[in-house]
């Protein structure tokens, strides 16, 4: 712990609006992944903790309760602190699997429950994003995504109420909206975009599903959903706590032409002048 303390010169500051103790949560939390431990694997005590990045015991404890407290770590009595089982998530959203799902068959345990399912007028970045006049009538679909029954994302998901029409009426084919497109519908996704942005919960239902406290890191993931046709038919948000991490691939262009990256501001624009 103390090499690794140093080699990658973490500090705290105590001059820092964010307390030491939480300061130094995010670090060990770090610590984690970089180290990519598993669950069965012992963690540093907190002695060396604190000495590793110079501060009191007391501040060392904490930052460990917090991280026992959200699951990353378990201790045994007599034994020592060990890395919880189904602490470390990688995905791939940012690559050809377009479905969670299908990243979890005979592996670990996905877990989707819907929250809320409803009607409603579209806020203006969905109507924006759909090419929808301003106010229509939208689903907003909430869903609650967990990994061996630790929660790791919450989904708003927004389609046309005219488009899917009897859509709340129902529950999800086999829990995924990919399949309920396709099976009800007859409409086959052929491709996902989407946008990653470092921030921070905002909406204490969204903190309480994810059971972090208000005002802790997140990813927020936006994107948007394609038929074959290019028709945009779909639009979401995702609210992903600590503790995941993202495959992404990137392929150079011999032009500077050849940039296909927009940003989701550009696409929606792109989209929007493309509309009929």
């Amino acid at each position: 712990m103390e090499n690794y303390a140093k080699r990658n010169r973490y500090a705290l500051s105590g001059a820092a609006s964010i307390p030491l103790y939480y300061q130094l949560f995010r670090l060990l939390e770090r610590f984690i992944f970089e180290r990519h431990l598993h669950a069965g694997d012992r963690f540093p005590p907190e002695e060396a903790i604190a000495a590793a990045f110079d501060v009191s015991r007391p501040t060392a404890n904490r930052a460990a309760r917090e991280l026992l407290d959200r699951g990353w770590l378990r201790r045994e009595r007599g034994r020592g602190t060990f890395i919880a089982g189904g602490s470390y998530v990688e995905l791939a959203l940012l690559s050809d699997e377009l479905s969670l799902s299908s990243q979890f068959q005979g592996r670990r345990r996905l877990v989707s429950r819907t929250i809320l399912c409803r009607g409603r007028s579209a806020p203006e970045e969905v109507s924006d994003a759909l090419g929808l006049p301003s106010g229509a009538s939208v689903i907003e679909l909430r869903r609650l995504r967990s990994i061996d029954e630790r929660p790791v994302l919450v989904s708003d998901t927004f389609l046309s109420a005219d488009r899917f029409a009897g859509f709340e009426a129902k529950p999800l084919v086999d829990e995924s909206l990919f399949s309920t497109l396709r099976k009800r519908y007859s409409v086959r996704v052929s491709r996902c975009e989407r946008w990653l942005e470092a921030s921070e919960v905002l909406s204490q239902d969204v903190a309480d599903l994810l059971q972090i406290p208000l005002l802790a890191p997140i990813l927020l993931v936006r994107g948007l959903i394609y038929t074959e046709g290019e028709e945009a038919i779909a639009c979401m948000k995702a609210f992903v706590r600590e503790g995941i991490s993202f495959q992404a691939t990137a392929s150079s262009h011999p032009e500077m032409t050849a940039r296909t990256a927009k940003t989701f501001a550009e696409t929606v624009e792109q989209d929007e002048g493309q509309s009929p």
